[in-house]
């Protein structure tokens, strides 16, 4: 956390959070500074509460109530409070053909049903579409207790409109997005003004990206030698996922920061495209 961050300033703060099944990730802006002054990544696996018995698997519940307690000041009153969930299950409906009443079915055409969860959507009017997706209920119920008032939205659909908002009407040609999570990848394909396609695959290893990022861009009839490939997320420049991507796509290039804001001192400790849907966030209208 930056120097100048006040626990009685957080009123002219914003708290941006994406959770998952596994990590709850936020950083802090300063409105009055326009300046992000906070970035955190907790792992549940490297939570262990009060009271437990070595290896003790943490349940959801447990693993948020520790993180509160040893942060309270997150439950203080913020400016603006947004939350996204990272997630497999998600898929866009065309505006035209969405029906609210009709979001479960969406996500059992592509989908096995995985217990009890809660269905939500997302309007993309950039797009004109709908981000279906679902979030655990035990998973739901447990953030939402912390942030009654604050609406779940989909992780998906802050990359996706982050990509919009940074990228619209500066390039006249196709680009590829690819965003690379924990064990999973989002890969995206943005001619400047459309986003033309959109999909989040499981993986394993680099192999794995690479095959699925190969077959989509032979499949839409792209060249791997010519289409400019923009990397963001859990990758750097050297690592073996990277190394295997560059002998297939020539044009291989990082995402950059939002330079609409200031980033603390502490954050050039990281490369600038590991976070980048979390730092555009604030800049979506979602």
């Amino acid at each position: 956390m930056d120097d100048s961050f006040n626990i009685q300033e957080t009123r002219n703060y914003g708290l941006a959070i994406f959770f998952s099944d596994t990590t709850l990730t936020f950083c802090i802006l300063d409105f009055k500074r326009n300046k992000f002054i906070g970035l955190q990544q907790l792992v549940k696996a490297d939570v262990q509460p009060q009271n437990a018995l070595p290896n003790q698997k943490i349940s959801y519940p447990d693993f948020l109530d520790s993180v509160f307690s040893a942060m309270p000041w997150l439950k203080s009153s913020f400016k603006i409070v947004k939350i996204a969930y990272e997630g497999r299950k998600g898929t866009l409906i065309p505006a035209p053909l969405f029906d609210m009443d009709e979001k479960e079915n969406y996500l059992k055409f592509n989908f096995q049903p995985g217990g009890e969860e809660q269905v939500l959507s997302d309007h993309l009017l950039s797009m004109d579409s709908y981000q279906v997706f679902a979030v655990p209920d035990l998973i739901f119920k447990s953030i939402g207790g912390y942030f009654q008032e604050t609406k779940i939205v989909s992780a998906a659909s802050v990359l996706i409109e982050s990509i919009w908002i940074n990228y619209k009407n500066r390039i006249n040609t196709s680009r590829v997005f690819l965003h690379i999570r924990a064990t999973l990848f989002d890969l995206m394909i943005f001619d400047g003004r459309h986003m033309t396609y959109f999909n989040t695959f499981p993986f394993q290893n680099p192999e794995d990206v690479t095959y699925y990022l190969i077959f989509v861009l032979e499949q839409l009839n792209f060249n791997p030698e010519t289409v400019p490939l923009i990397l963001l997320g859990d990758i750097e420049k050297g690592a073996p996922l990277f190394e295997l991507l560059f002998k297939y796509v020539r044009q291989v290039d990082f995402g950059r920061k939002n330079e609409a804001y200031l980033y603390s001192y502490l954050m050039t400790q990281f490369p600038q495209h590991t976070q980048y849907p979390l730092f555009n966030f604030f800049s979506c209208g979602l």
